[in-house]
């Protein structure tokens, strides 16, 4: 059986959040719009969608981002600098991702081998809306094979891995903004839409 397609605009906000969060807690995979590409998302505690998702990435060290639905959710998962959370209150919810230290209690699928986690609250309504009906951080990734062109419409994505697709028509091709935070400094690793200049990356001031 093939994938259920549903379209952003086709239903009431609330019955798409419904529908792919029911997917995501029944350990399915779902295609959706994220910031600027789309993205495989999964619950981060699946184990069986993370290594489906890890399976078609084909790169064991492949990373990915946790979704969390509010800025206040930061420090349950991730040891938090000022500066963190200075950006938090600046840019989300919206296309920056904070690479912390993450805690303990982070789900292991988003916890790095260095001991970091990658953490967005997404700009899209309907992804913050699926988020806090799962009730954990989602896992997210670009929906494409490691090192090929990202999916900027719903049918460019490999076939055969979500469950549920959310076509949200032809998105940018600008993806988050990635900045790694940690005791010794700021590095921006990745521009993005977010666009971050030296006045908005000073040394953090405090500790987490």
């Amino acid at each position: 059986m093939g994938a259920v397609r549903l379209a952003v605009g086709d239903q009431p906000d609330a019955e798409l959040i419904a529908r792919a969060s029911a997917a995501l807690l029944d350990n399915q995979i779902a295609l959706l719009p994220a910031e600027g590409v789309y993205g495989f998302h999964a619950r981060a505690s699946s184990s069986a969608a993370v290594e489906r998702i890890r399976a078609l990435k084909g790169d064991p060290r492949a990373g990915f981002i946790g979704l969390i639905a509010a800025p206040g959710d930061l420090d349950r998962w991730a040891h938090a600098w000022s500066l963190a959370h200075d950006l938090a209150r600046r840019h989300w919810p919206g296309a920056l991702t904070l690479v912390l230290d993450a805690r303990p209690e982070a789900p292991e699928s988003l916890r790095s081998d260095n001991g970091t986690i990658a953490l967005r609250c997404p700009g899209s309504a309907l992804l913050r809306g699926v988020v806090q009906a799962v009730g954990e951080p989602v896992l997210s990734t670009s929906a494409n094979r490691s090192g090929e062109p990202p999916a900027l419409r719903a049918e460019d994505a490999p076939p055969g891995v979500a469950d549920l697709v959310v076509d949200g028509g032809v998105l940018d091709g600008l993806p988050s903004t990635l900045v790694r935070i940690g005791p010794k400094g700021v590095e921006i690793l990745r521009q993005g839409a977010v666009r971050l200049g030296d006045a908005s990356l000073d040394a953090p001031r405090a500790g987490p």
